[in-house]
Protein backbone atom coordinates (compact mmCIF):
# COMPACT_ATOMS: atom_id res chain seq x y z
CA UNK A 1 0.00 0.00 0.00
CA UNK A 2 2.82 2.22 0.34
CA UNK A 3 4.38 1.25 -2.47
CA UNK A 4 1.34 1.85 -4.81
CA UNK A 5 0.89 4.99 -2.72
CA UNK A 6 4.10 6.68 -3.32
CA UNK A 7 3.96 5.80 -6.83
CA UNK A 8 0.60 7.90 -7.51
CA UNK A 9 2.03 11.20 -7.11
CA UNK A 10 4.74 9.90 -10.14
CA UNK A 11 1.78 8.76 -11.91
CA UNK A 12 -0.34 12.03 -12.25
CA UNK A 13 2.91 14.11 -12.97
CA UNK A 14 3.34 11.83 -15.80
CA UNK A 15 -0.58 12.10 -17.31
CA UNK A 16 -0.05 15.47 -16.81
CA UNK A 17 3.08 16.02 -18.86
CA UNK A 18 1.64 14.35 -21.68
CA UNK A 19 -1.74 16.39 -21.41
CA UNK A 20 -0.03 19.50 -21.65
CA UNK A 21 2.58 17.80 -24.44
CA UNK A 22 -0.08 17.11 -26.51
CA UNK A 23 -2.58 20.19 -26.15
CA UNK A 24 1.50 22.24 -26.50
CA UNK A 25 1.75 20.46 -30.14
CA UNK A 26 -2.05 20.03 -30.93
CA UNK A 27 -2.01 23.68 -31.08
CA UNK A 28 1.30 23.74 -33.13
CA UNK A 29 0.04 21.73 -35.79
CA UNK A 30 -3.25 23.37 -35.74
CA UNK A 31 -1.88 26.50 -36.13
CA UNK A 32 0.20 25.35 -39.32
CA UNK A 33 -2.44 23.43 -41.02
CA UNK A 34 -5.15 26.10 -40.46
CA UNK A 35 -1.94 28.47 -41.86
CA UNK A 36 -1.78 26.19 -44.65
CA UNK A 37 -5.69 25.00 -45.65
CA UNK A 38 -6.30 27.93 -47.57
CA UNK A 39 -4.01 27.39 -50.25
CA UNK A 40 -4.85 23.38 -50.21
CA UNK A 41 -8.17 24.40 -51.00
CA UNK A 42 -7.99 27.19 -52.84
CA UNK A 43 -5.42 26.47 -55.38
CA UNK A 44 -5.65 23.34 -57.37
CA UNK A 45 -1.87 22.50 -57.82
CA UNK A 46 -1.79 21.87 -53.83
CA UNK A 47 -5.34 20.13 -53.55
CA UNK A 48 -3.43 16.99 -52.58
CA UNK A 49 -2.24 18.57 -49.03
CA UNK A 50 -5.87 18.31 -48.00
CA UNK A 51 -5.39 14.79 -47.23
CA UNK A 52 -1.68 15.21 -46.31
CA UNK A 53 -2.66 15.74 -42.61
CA UNK A 54 -4.25 12.12 -42.09
CA UNK A 55 -1.58 10.37 -44.46
CA UNK A 56 0.73 11.34 -41.82
CA UNK A 57 -1.44 10.79 -39.03
CA UNK A 58 -1.64 6.93 -40.18
CA UNK A 59 1.97 6.54 -40.82
CA UNK A 60 2.74 8.17 -37.12
CA UNK A 61 0.14 5.53 -36.07
CA UNK A 62 1.45 2.50 -37.93
CA UNK A 63 5.17 3.75 -36.51
CA UNK A 64 3.63 4.35 -32.86
CA UNK A 65 2.51 0.10 -33.15
CA UNK A 66 6.00 -0.83 -33.44
CA UNK A 67 8.01 1.90 -31.55
CA UNK A 68 11.28 0.63 -30.12
CA UNK A 69 12.39 0.95 -26.13
CA UNK A 70 12.92 4.60 -25.45
CA UNK A 71 16.75 5.11 -24.84
CA UNK A 72 17.93 8.17 -22.47
CA UNK A 73 18.72 11.31 -24.83
CA UNK A 74 22.57 11.89 -24.94
CA UNK A 75 22.04 15.44 -26.29
CA UNK A 76 19.06 16.41 -24.53
CA UNK A 77 20.76 19.91 -24.18
CA UNK A 78 20.55 20.28 -28.00
CA UNK A 79 16.66 19.28 -28.17
CA UNK A 80 16.23 21.80 -25.34
CA UNK A 81 17.54 24.48 -27.18
CA UNK A 82 15.63 23.60 -30.65
CA UNK A 83 12.45 23.59 -28.41
CA UNK A 84 13.30 27.00 -26.90
CA UNK A 85 14.16 28.85 -30.38
CA UNK A 86 11.32 27.75 -32.12
CA UNK A 87 9.36 28.71 -29.07
CA UNK A 88 10.94 32.52 -29.72
CA UNK A 89 10.65 32.29 -33.11
CA UNK A 90 7.00 31.68 -33.25
CA UNK A 91 6.60 34.88 -31.98
CA UNK A 92 7.39 37.14 -34.83
CA UNK A 93 6.43 34.51 -37.69
CA UNK A 94 2.66 34.40 -35.94
CA UNK A 95 3.22 37.68 -35.76
CA UNK A 96 3.11 38.56 -39.20
CA UNK A 97 1.06 35.79 -40.20
CA UNK A 98 -1.96 37.58 -40.45
CA UNK A 99 -1.02 40.37 -41.97
CA UNK A 100 0.73 38.14 -45.29
CA UNK A 101 -1.02 35.22 -45.44
CA UNK A 102 0.30 34.20 -48.93
CA UNK A 103 4.13 34.82 -47.84
CA UNK A 104 4.85 31.04 -48.72
CA UNK A 105 8.28 31.74 -46.46
CA UNK A 106 6.29 31.98 -43.44
CA UNK A 107 4.59 28.39 -44.78
CA UNK A 108 8.12 26.78 -44.98
CA UNK A 109 9.56 28.71 -41.63
CA UNK A 110 6.61 27.64 -39.51
CA UNK A 111 6.72 24.14 -40.94
CA UNK A 112 9.86 23.47 -40.00
CA UNK A 113 9.55 25.11 -36.63
CA UNK A 114 6.72 22.83 -36.01
CA UNK A 115 8.31 19.63 -37.24
CA UNK A 116 11.60 20.59 -35.58
CA UNK A 117 9.98 20.97 -32.19
CA UNK A 118 8.20 17.75 -32.44
CA UNK A 119 11.26 15.54 -33.20
CA UNK A 120 13.05 17.33 -30.54
CA UNK A 121 10.48 16.60 -28.27
CA UNK A 122 10.21 12.94 -29.33
CA UNK A 123 14.05 12.92 -28.71
CA UNK A 124 13.77 13.64 -25.07
CA UNK A 125 11.39 11.30 -24.58
CA UNK A 126 12.77 8.29 -26.56
CA UNK A 127 16.24 9.50 -27.63
CA UNK A 128 17.74 8.35 -31.18
CA UNK A 129 15.75 5.31 -31.29
CA UNK A 130 12.93 7.54 -31.50
CA UNK A 131 14.02 9.93 -33.78
CA UNK A 132 15.23 7.15 -35.81
CA UNK A 133 11.73 5.69 -36.09
CA UNK A 134 9.13 8.80 -36.18
CA UNK A 135 11.08 11.09 -38.28
CA UNK A 136 9.78 10.00 -41.42
CA UNK A 137 5.39 10.54 -41.00
CA UNK A 138 6.67 14.14 -39.97
CA UNK A 139 9.38 15.06 -42.68
CA UNK A 140 6.57 13.82 -45.06
CA UNK A 141 4.62 16.45 -43.90
CA UNK A 142 6.42 18.88 -45.78
CA UNK A 143 5.24 17.64 -49.06
CA UNK A 144 2.27 19.95 -48.60
CA UNK A 145 3.99 22.98 -48.04
CA UNK A 146 3.66 25.15 -50.79
CA UNK A 147 7.20 26.00 -53.07
CA UNK A 148 8.27 29.20 -53.37
CA UNK A 149 6.59 31.54 -55.25
CA UNK A 150 9.93 31.96 -57.97
CA UNK A 151 10.60 27.92 -57.89
CA UNK A 152 7.39 27.28 -58.71
CA UNK A 153 7.29 30.11 -61.11
CA UNK A 154 10.83 28.58 -63.01
CA UNK A 155 9.68 25.51 -62.56
CA UNK A 156 6.15 25.66 -64.08
CA UNK A 157 7.13 28.20 -66.98
CA UNK A 158 9.61 25.52 -67.83
CA UNK A 159 7.44 22.98 -67.89
CA UNK A 160 4.76 24.67 -70.27
CA UNK A 161 7.57 25.66 -72.51
CA UNK A 162 8.71 21.73 -72.74
CA UNK A 163 5.50 20.66 -72.71
CA UNK A 164 4.63 23.35 -75.80
CA UNK A 165 7.51 22.36 -77.63
CA UNK A 166 6.96 18.93 -77.77
CA UNK A 167 2.93 19.15 -78.65
CA UNK A 168 3.93 21.56 -81.78
CA UNK A 169 6.86 18.62 -82.93
CA UNK A 170 3.91 16.16 -82.39
CA UNK A 171 1.41 18.15 -84.64
CA UNK A 172 4.37 18.62 -87.59
CA UNK A 173 5.16 15.19 -87.50
CA UNK A 174 1.36 14.67 -87.98
CA UNK A 175 1.56 17.43 -90.95
CA UNK A 176 -0.39 20.02 -89.00
CA UNK A 177 0.95 23.17 -89.31
CA UNK A 178 1.99 24.79 -85.73
CA UNK A 179 3.77 27.52 -84.24
CA UNK A 180 5.11 28.21 -81.05
CA UNK A 181 4.87 31.37 -79.31
CA UNK A 182 5.88 31.09 -75.83
CA UNK A 183 3.57 28.23 -74.18
CA UNK A 184 0.69 29.52 -76.57
CA UNK A 185 0.38 27.02 -79.75
CA UNK A 186 -0.70 28.79 -83.18
CA UNK A 187 -2.76 26.64 -85.91
CA UNK A 188 -5.29 26.80 -88.25
CA UNK A 189 -8.50 26.86 -85.78
CA UNK A 190 -6.62 30.05 -83.51
CA UNK A 191 -4.70 29.53 -80.71
CA UNK A 192 -4.30 26.76 -78.19
CA UNK A 193 -2.62 28.26 -74.84
CA UNK A 194 -0.51 25.52 -72.79
CA UNK A 195 -1.71 26.96 -69.28
CA UNK A 196 -0.63 25.79 -65.63
CA UNK A 197 -2.90 23.09 -64.93
CA UNK A 198 -1.14 21.38 -67.82
CA UNK A 199 2.33 22.46 -66.91
CA UNK A 200 2.28 18.98 -65.12
CA UNK A 201 3.69 20.43 -61.96
CA UNK A 202 0.53 19.66 -60.17
CA UNK A 203 0.44 15.95 -61.35
CA UNK A 204 4.25 16.46 -60.33
CA UNK A 205 3.85 17.40 -56.82
CA UNK A 206 1.25 15.02 -56.38
CA UNK A 207 3.48 11.57 -57.51
CA UNK A 208 5.74 12.80 -54.96
CA UNK A 209 3.49 12.59 -52.83
CA UNK A 210 2.55 9.35 -53.59
CA UNK A 211 5.34 7.82 -54.35
CA UNK A 212 6.96 8.67 -50.58
CA UNK A 213 4.08 7.52 -49.43
CA UNK A 214 3.88 4.24 -51.16
CA UNK A 215 7.51 3.94 -50.36
CA UNK A 216 6.96 4.03 -46.27
CA UNK A 217 3.43 2.15 -46.79
CA UNK A 218 6.03 -0.89 -48.27
CA UNK A 219 8.63 -0.45 -45.79
CA UNK A 220 10.95 -0.25 -48.79
CA UNK A 221 14.86 0.87 -48.26
CA UNK A 222 16.25 4.46 -49.27
CA UNK A 223 17.33 2.89 -52.76
CA UNK A 224 13.99 1.86 -53.37
CA UNK A 225 12.55 4.84 -52.04
CA UNK A 226 14.49 7.21 -54.34
CA UNK A 227 13.81 4.92 -57.35
CA UNK A 228 9.90 4.60 -56.98
CA UNK A 229 10.69 8.74 -56.62
CA UNK A 230 12.22 8.98 -59.97
CA UNK A 231 9.92 6.82 -61.56
CA UNK A 232 6.97 8.60 -60.18
CA UNK A 233 8.62 11.81 -62.28
CA UNK A 234 9.05 10.52 -65.16
CA UNK A 235 5.66 8.87 -65.42
CA UNK A 236 3.83 11.88 -64.53
CA UNK A 237 5.60 14.10 -66.93
CA UNK A 238 5.13 11.37 -69.67
CA UNK A 239 1.20 11.16 -68.48
CA UNK A 240 0.94 14.88 -68.96
CA UNK A 241 2.30 15.03 -72.44
CA UNK A 242 0.17 12.40 -73.37
CA UNK A 243 -2.89 14.37 -71.36
CA UNK A 244 -1.87 17.94 -73.28
CA UNK A 245 -1.50 16.42 -76.92
CA UNK A 246 -4.57 14.64 -76.54
CA UNK A 247 -6.73 18.30 -76.10
CA UNK A 248 -4.19 19.99 -78.61
CA UNK A 249 -5.17 18.00 -81.24
CA UNK A 250 -8.70 18.13 -80.19
CA UNK A 251 -8.02 21.99 -80.53
CA UNK A 252 -6.58 21.77 -83.60
CA UNK A 253 -9.91 19.82 -84.62
CA UNK A 254 -13.08 21.56 -83.00
CA UNK A 255 -11.32 24.45 -81.56
CA UNK A 256 -11.28 25.98 -78.09
CA UNK A 257 -15.25 24.96 -77.19
CA UNK A 258 -13.34 21.04 -78.23
CA UNK A 259 -10.77 21.84 -75.45
CA UNK A 260 -12.99 22.42 -72.85
CA UNK A 261 -15.40 19.31 -73.60
CA UNK A 262 -12.42 17.27 -72.77
CA UNK A 263 -10.07 19.11 -70.55
CA UNK A 264 -11.51 17.66 -67.57
CA UNK A 265 -12.30 14.17 -68.43
CA UNK A 266 -8.89 13.79 -70.29
CA UNK A 267 -7.01 15.12 -66.95
CA UNK A 268 -8.78 13.23 -64.85
CA UNK A 269 -8.28 9.85 -66.68
CA UNK A 270 -4.58 10.72 -67.01
CA UNK A 271 -3.99 11.39 -63.43
CA UNK A 272 -5.98 7.88 -62.66
CA UNK A 273 -3.75 5.98 -65.12
CA UNK A 274 -0.43 8.16 -63.65
CA UNK A 275 -1.12 6.67 -60.16
CA UNK A 276 -2.43 3.27 -61.19
CA UNK A 277 0.82 3.43 -62.75
CA UNK A 278 3.05 4.44 -59.91
CA UNK A 279 1.10 1.85 -57.33
CA UNK A 280 1.71 -1.36 -59.89
CA UNK A 281 5.39 -0.14 -60.24
CA UNK A 282 5.58 -0.07 -56.20
CA UNK A 283 3.74 -3.93 -56.22
CA UNK A 284 7.18 -4.49 -59.02
CA UNK A 285 9.49 -3.48 -56.93
CA UNK A 286 7.73 -5.31 -53.79
CA UNK A 287 7.89 -8.63 -54.93
CA UNK A 288 11.13 -8.64 -56.73
CA UNK A 289 13.05 -7.36 -53.47
CA UNK A 290 12.76 -8.52 -49.36
CA UNK A 291 10.50 -6.91 -47.81
CA UNK A 292 12.14 -5.30 -44.85
CA UNK A 293 10.39 -5.97 -41.67
CA UNK A 294 9.34 -3.37 -39.15
CA UNK A 295 10.54 -4.45 -35.34
CA UNK A 296 8.32 -6.13 -33.27
CA UNK A 297 6.66 -3.78 -30.38
CA UNK A 298 9.05 -3.57 -27.66
CA UNK A 299 8.14 -6.26 -24.78
CA UNK A 300 8.30 -3.66 -22.08
CA UNK A 301 5.75 -0.50 -23.10
CA UNK A 302 6.11 0.79 -19.87
CA UNK A 303 9.90 1.95 -20.16
CA UNK A 304 10.74 5.41 -18.77
CA UNK A 305 10.59 8.39 -19.95
CA UNK A 306 11.68 11.76 -18.81
CA UNK A 307 10.67 15.23 -20.04
CA UNK A 308 10.88 18.06 -18.16
CA UNK A 309 7.19 19.25 -16.95
CA UNK A 310 8.42 22.90 -16.31
CA UNK A 311 9.84 23.43 -19.76
CA UNK A 312 6.35 22.16 -21.14
CA UNK A 313 4.51 24.61 -19.04
CA UNK A 314 6.64 27.28 -19.61
CA UNK A 315 6.17 26.73 -23.51
CA UNK A 316 2.56 26.59 -23.17
CA UNK A 317 2.13 29.72 -21.46
CA UNK A 318 4.35 31.06 -23.78
CA UNK A 319 2.11 30.35 -26.38
CA UNK A 320 -0.91 31.27 -25.05
CA UNK A 321 0.90 34.84 -24.44
CA UNK A 322 2.05 34.97 -28.16
CA UNK A 323 -1.44 34.25 -29.15
CA UNK A 324 -3.49 36.99 -27.30
CA UNK A 325 -0.88 39.01 -27.89
CA UNK A 326 -0.78 38.72 -31.59
CA UNK A 327 -4.93 39.16 -31.05
CA UNK A 328 -4.88 42.31 -29.28
CA UNK A 329 -2.60 44.02 -31.82
CA UNK A 330 -4.57 43.30 -34.99
CA UNK A 331 -7.66 43.92 -33.55
CA UNK A 332 -6.72 47.58 -32.07
CA UNK A 333 -5.27 48.41 -35.48
CA UNK A 334 -8.56 46.54 -37.05
CA UNK A 335 -10.50 49.38 -39.73
CA UNK A 336 -13.52 49.20 -42.05
CA UNK A 337 -12.81 47.56 -45.07
CA UNK A 338 -14.34 49.97 -47.85
CA UNK A 339 -13.77 49.12 -51.87
CA UNK A 340 -13.55 53.38 -52.04
CA UNK A 341 -14.43 52.64 -56.17
CA UNK A 342 -16.29 50.68 -58.42
CA UNK A 343 -16.22 50.25 -62.27
CA UNK A 344 -18.80 50.94 -64.63
CA UNK A 345 -18.78 48.83 -67.48
CA UNK A 346 -18.64 50.51 -70.42
CA UNK A 347 -21.82 48.62 -72.69
CA UNK A 348 -22.50 51.89 -74.76
CA UNK A 349 -19.08 51.42 -76.67
CA UNK A 350 -18.10 50.55 -80.22
CA UNK A 351 -18.05 46.70 -80.33
CA UNK A 352 -18.51 45.85 -76.77
CA UNK A 353 -18.55 42.48 -75.63
CA UNK A 354 -18.51 40.47 -72.20
CA UNK A 355 -15.32 37.89 -72.63
CA UNK A 356 -15.89 35.03 -70.97
CA UNK A 357 -13.54 34.29 -67.89
CA UNK A 358 -11.81 30.75 -68.61
CA UNK A 359 -13.23 28.00 -65.62
CA UNK A 360 -9.34 27.44 -64.71
CA UNK A 361 -8.87 31.32 -64.05
CA UNK A 362 -12.05 31.56 -62.62
CA UNK A 363 -10.73 28.14 -59.82
CA UNK A 364 -7.76 29.74 -59.30
CA UNK A 365 -8.90 33.32 -58.38
CA UNK A 366 -11.70 32.45 -56.42
CA UNK A 367 -13.13 36.15 -56.81
CA UNK A 368 -16.38 37.37 -55.41
CA UNK A 369 -16.98 39.71 -58.05
CA UNK A 370 -16.13 41.13 -61.52
CA UNK A 371 -15.52 39.83 -64.87
CA UNK A 372 -13.98 41.29 -68.51
CA UNK A 373 -15.08 43.29 -71.67
CA UNK A 374 -13.63 44.21 -75.12
CA UNK A 375 -14.84 46.86 -76.86
CA UNK A 376 -13.40 49.43 -79.69
CA UNK A 377 -12.35 52.99 -78.97
CA UNK A 378 -13.65 56.12 -80.75
CA UNK A 379 -10.72 56.34 -82.20
CA UNK A 380 -10.69 52.61 -83.50
CA UNK A 381 -7.84 51.11 -80.91
CA UNK A 382 -8.64 47.78 -79.12
CA UNK A 383 -9.66 47.93 -75.75
CA UNK A 384 -10.03 44.93 -73.15
CA UNK A 385 -10.68 45.29 -69.13
CA UNK A 386 -10.79 42.56 -66.44
CA UNK A 387 -11.94 43.92 -63.08
CA UNK A 388 -11.93 41.03 -59.74
CA UNK A 389 -13.11 42.28 -56.14
CA UNK A 390 -12.27 39.86 -53.06
CA UNK A 391 -14.15 40.30 -49.96
CA UNK A 392 -12.76 40.47 -46.85
CA UNK A 393 -11.32 37.46 -45.42
CA UNK A 394 -7.76 35.88 -44.74
CA UNK A 395 -7.85 34.82 -48.65
CA UNK A 396 -8.50 37.99 -50.10
CA UNK A 397 -6.70 38.37 -53.01
CA UNK A 398 -4.24 35.32 -52.02
CA UNK A 399 -3.07 34.37 -55.93
CA UNK A 400 -3.50 38.11 -57.58
CA UNK A 401 0.35 38.92 -56.16
CA UNK A 402 1.82 36.01 -58.10
CA UNK A 403 -0.46 36.54 -61.37
CA UNK A 404 0.50 39.99 -62.48
CA UNK A 405 0.94 41.35 -66.00
CA UNK A 406 4.53 40.76 -66.17
CA UNK A 407 4.53 37.34 -65.01
CA UNK A 408 1.73 35.86 -66.71
CA UNK A 409 1.90 37.96 -70.01
CA UNK A 410 5.48 36.75 -71.11
CA UNK A 411 4.20 33.30 -70.79
CA UNK A 412 1.00 33.66 -73.90
CA UNK A 413 4.15 34.44 -76.12
CA UNK A 414 4.13 38.82 -75.63
CA UNK A 415 7.86 40.23 -74.97
CA UNK A 416 7.60 42.58 -72.05
CA UNK A 417 9.65 45.59 -73.76
CA UNK A 418 9.37 48.35 -70.67
CA UNK A 419 8.33 48.43 -67.10
CA UNK A 420 7.20 52.08 -66.80
CA UNK A 421 6.95 51.71 -63.26
CA UNK A 422 3.98 53.24 -60.96
CA UNK A 423 2.31 56.40 -60.89
CA UNK A 424 -0.92 58.05 -58.86
CA UNK A 425 -3.70 58.60 -61.42
CA UNK A 426 -6.32 61.04 -60.23
CA UNK A 427 -9.78 59.83 -61.54
CA UNK A 428 -13.25 61.50 -60.35
CA UNK A 429 -11.71 62.36 -57.18
CA UNK A 430 -10.33 58.75 -56.22
CA UNK A 431 -6.40 58.55 -56.91
CA UNK A 432 -5.35 55.42 -58.34
CA UNK A 433 -1.75 53.28 -57.97
CA UNK A 434 -1.57 52.11 -61.80
CA UNK A 435 1.20 50.27 -62.91
CA UNK A 436 1.93 50.20 -66.87
CA UNK A 437 3.70 47.99 -69.25
CA UNK A 438 4.89 48.24 -72.50
CA UNK A 439 4.50 44.61 -74.59
CA UNK A 440 5.11 43.18 -77.78
CA UNK A 441 2.59 41.31 -79.14
CA UNK A 442 3.79 39.26 -81.95
CA UNK A 443 4.72 42.73 -83.85
CA UNK A 444 2.03 45.20 -82.60
CA UNK A 445 2.36 47.28 -79.37
CA UNK A 446 0.44 45.97 -76.45
CA UNK A 447 0.09 48.37 -73.42
CA UNK A 448 -1.30 47.15 -69.99
CA UNK A 449 -2.15 49.63 -67.22
CA UNK A 450 -2.67 47.32 -63.46
CA UNK A 451 -3.97 48.72 -60.66
CA UNK A 452 -3.83 46.16 -57.44
CA UNK A 453 -6.30 48.21 -54.03
CA UNK A 454 -5.92 46.77 -50.79
CA UNK A 455 -8.87 47.86 -48.67
CA UNK A 456 -6.92 48.17 -46.00
CA UNK A 457 -4.66 50.64 -47.31
CA UNK A 458 -4.93 54.64 -48.13
CA UNK A 459 -3.13 54.99 -51.42
CA UNK A 460 -2.51 58.61 -51.41
CA UNK A 461 1.01 59.09 -52.61
CA UNK A 462 3.77 56.77 -54.42
CA UNK A 463 5.16 56.12 -51.19
CA UNK A 464 1.59 54.78 -49.46
CA UNK A 465 1.42 52.29 -53.16
CA UNK A 466 4.66 51.13 -52.81
CA UNK A 467 3.83 49.67 -49.55
CA UNK A 468 2.05 47.25 -51.26
CA UNK A 469 5.19 45.87 -53.70
CA UNK A 470 4.37 42.51 -51.62
CA UNK A 471 8.78 42.96 -50.33
CA UNK A 472 10.08 41.79 -47.36
CA UNK A 473 10.29 45.43 -46.09
CA UNK A 474 6.60 46.00 -47.16
CA UNK A 475 5.23 42.73 -45.81
CA UNK A 476 7.12 43.80 -42.20
CA UNK A 477 5.64 47.09 -42.79
CA UNK A 478 1.85 45.98 -42.92
CA UNK A 479 2.22 43.39 -39.88
CA UNK A 480 3.92 46.65 -37.73
CA UNK A 481 0.86 49.03 -39.02
CA UNK A 482 -1.59 45.58 -37.79
CA UNK A 483 -2.78 45.93 -41.32
CA UNK A 484 -4.99 42.27 -41.87
CA UNK A 485 -6.06 41.77 -45.26
CA UNK A 486 -9.33 42.74 -45.62
CA UNK A 487 -10.61 42.67 -48.99
CA UNK A 488 -9.00 43.78 -52.24
CA UNK A 489 -9.56 44.55 -55.97
CA UNK A 490 -7.94 45.04 -58.91
CA UNK A 491 -8.36 46.53 -62.20
CA UNK A 492 -6.47 45.45 -65.44
CA UNK A 493 -6.75 47.65 -68.71
CA UNK A 494 -6.05 46.78 -72.36
CA UNK A 495 -4.80 48.59 -75.37
CA UNK A 496 -3.39 47.86 -79.06
CA UNK A 497 -1.80 49.64 -81.50
CA UNK A 498 -0.51 52.42 -79.58
CA UNK A 499 3.46 53.39 -80.78
CA UNK A 500 4.18 56.09 -78.08
CA UNK A 501 3.66 55.46 -74.75
CA UNK A 502 2.45 58.74 -73.65
CA UNK A 503 -0.34 58.78 -76.39
CA UNK A 504 -0.77 55.86 -74.51
CA UNK A 505 -1.29 56.74 -70.88
CA UNK A 506 -3.54 60.25 -72.31
CA UNK A 507 -5.67 57.40 -73.77
CA UNK A 508 -5.99 55.44 -70.55
CA UNK A 509 -6.85 58.74 -68.81
CA UNK A 510 -9.76 59.29 -71.20
CA UNK A 511 -10.90 55.82 -70.36
CA UNK A 512 -10.40 55.35 -66.83
CA UNK A 513 -12.67 58.79 -66.59
CA UNK A 514 -15.44 56.71 -68.57
CA UNK A 515 -14.72 53.36 -66.37
CA UNK A 516 -14.31 54.74 -62.58
CA UNK A 517 -16.84 55.73 -60.11
CA UNK A 518 -16.34 56.55 -56.76
CA UNK A 519 -17.91 55.21 -53.96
Amino acid sequence: MIARTADAPATTRKRTGWIIAILIFGFLWFELINFLKAEWWLNPQYNYGLIVPLLSLYLFWRRWLSRPTPMAATAAWLAIILLIVGAVLFLPIRFLVDANPDWRLLSWLLALIVVTSSLSFLYLIGGRAYLRHFAFPFLFFLVAVPWPVRIEQVVIQDLMRIVTAINVTFLQLAAVPALQHGNVIEVGTGFIGIEEACSGVRSLQATLMISLFLGELYFFSAIRRIALVTIGAGLAFVCNVVRTAILVWVGTKRGATGIEAWHDPAGLTILIVCLFGLWLVSLIMLRRGNRPQIPLPPSSQNAPTHFSSGLLIGLAIWLLLVEVSVQIWYRAHQIAASSRWAVHWPESENNYKPVPIAPEAESLLRFNEGGAAAWEGEDGHQWAMYFFRWLPGRTAARFVKVHRPDICLPASGRTMERNNGLRMVTVNGVTMPIRSYRFDDRGSPLHVFYCYWDARSSYENVAAAESEDWSPRGRLRAALQGHREIGAQILEVIVWGYQDDGEANEALARELGRLVRAG
